[in-house]
């Protein structure tokens, strides 16, 4: 796990957005405001000289232009909140760390958690890097590999979502492995009804536990709140105009143009995946918590005081449950009906604005 790790995280503090050593610190926060003055400066120069479609309206054109601002706010959250989160890093690793030496007491099972990471990370770092080396060709060449205009496209679309991937990866990995953490401790209290000698003491151990897993929850969506719910209407406003566009394409037949093709279905999966990975994030964890819940249920009561355990237990998930989290929807595939609902109203509405356009110009 190490070393994927390890990989994964010097990329991240590569594009700045991990936390570097302490004796790298301050060169590290140099070579972070370089990258974030070359992305903001491409970006500008991006939508002050662009020519846009003259038969395209206002609305269209707040719909296209939108991604540029939030790529901006986003990599300028990400990478400038490293600097103010190296304890919570530190710490958080320190807790997640302990946690595993309790939860997963038997070697062979710390040995599968640690395989069965080391892949996810590994699955999950090639896709990211054949994405972008793909987004980087694609891009180069609609551009006809011209050097300069390549640059500075890259660094106007591929560096700052590269960025934002990168810090997003980061904390679909700590939910991923706090989603692990959970099913083991499903795994504990179902071994509960099979051990009554001593359940009561195992049972509030496995609350306490229970209630730092959540602890760190609540701190991973405090520290990305913000960010996640920019970066979830950033994906939605963009996934409904590149659909848009991609309906324009076909409406028009410009077969011709395969590589304007490419680049509208690479951004539509790039928008698509970053929305799914976080909502099944999150997902995993309400799943198991639910899981908890018909576990505790379960379990034979045979006298008061570990009756009591149970309902303390069940008390503590239902005041989690009833608490608002730190953002203001619960991210997780239960919204995905939502997100479709939302994003077919702004296909339709474009598609709408498009026709009624067409028809005061002449073209229907």
């Amino acid at each position: 796990m190490s070393t994927w790790l390890h990989l994964l995280f010097f990329c991240a503090r590569w594009l700045g957005v991990s936390p570097p050593s302490e004796q790298l610190k301050y060169p590290h926060l140099v070579w972070s405001l370089l990258l974030l003055g070359c992305v903001w400066f491409f970006t500008l120069r991006r939508l002050i000289t662009m020519k846009f479609y003259k038969q395209v309206l206002t609305i269209q054109k707040l719909f296209y232009f939108a991604e540029y601002p939030a790529n901006m706010l986003l990599t300028a959250l990400f990478s400038m909140r490293i600097y103010r989160s190296e304890d919570f890093y530190r710490r958080l690793w320190r807790q997640l760390s302990r946690l595993k030496a309790q939860l997963f007491v038997d070697a062979d099972a710390a040995r599968l958690l640690d395989t069965g990471l080391r892949k996810h990370i590994l699955k999950l770092f090639c896709i990211i890097l054949v994405f972008h080396s793909l987004c980087v060709l694609v891009d180069s060449a609609w551009l006809n590999f011209e050097l300069l205009p390549s640059i500075a496209s890259n660094c106007a679309h591929q560096l700052p979502s590269a960025i934002i991937n990168f810090s997003l990866l980061q904390y679909i990995l700590a939910h991923h492995l706090l989603g692990l953490f959970y099913v083991k401790l499903n795994q504990r209290l179902a071994e509960l009804q099979q051990r009554p000698a001593g359940i009561q003491l195992k049972l509030e151990q496995l609350r306490l536990t229970s209630i730092a897993l959540d602890g760190i929850q609540s701190k991973l969506l405090g520290r990305f709140e913000f960010a996640l719910l920019v970066s979830f209407g950033n994906s939605l406003l963009s996934f409904s105009y590149e659909t848009f566009n991609t309906f324009r394409l076909l409406e028009l037949a410009q077969w011709r143009d395969w590589v304007l093709y490419c680049y509208r279905a690479l951004w539509l999966l790039l928008h698509g995946s970053r929305t799914w990975f976080v909502l099944r994030a999150n997902e995993r964890i309400i799943e198991q918590k639910c899981q908890q819940r018909l576990l505790l249920n379960q379990l034979d009561a045979s006298d008061t005081r570990l009756e009591r355990s149970i309902n303390r237990f069940l008390l503590q998930l239902q005041s989690n449950h009833n608490q608002p989290l730190a953002l203001c929807i619960e991210l997780d595939t239960l919204s995905l009906g939502g997100f479709i609902n939302a994003l077919l109203v702004i296909v339709i509405f474009l598609i709408q604005i498009d026709l009624g356009n067409k028809s005061l110009k002449g073209f229907v």
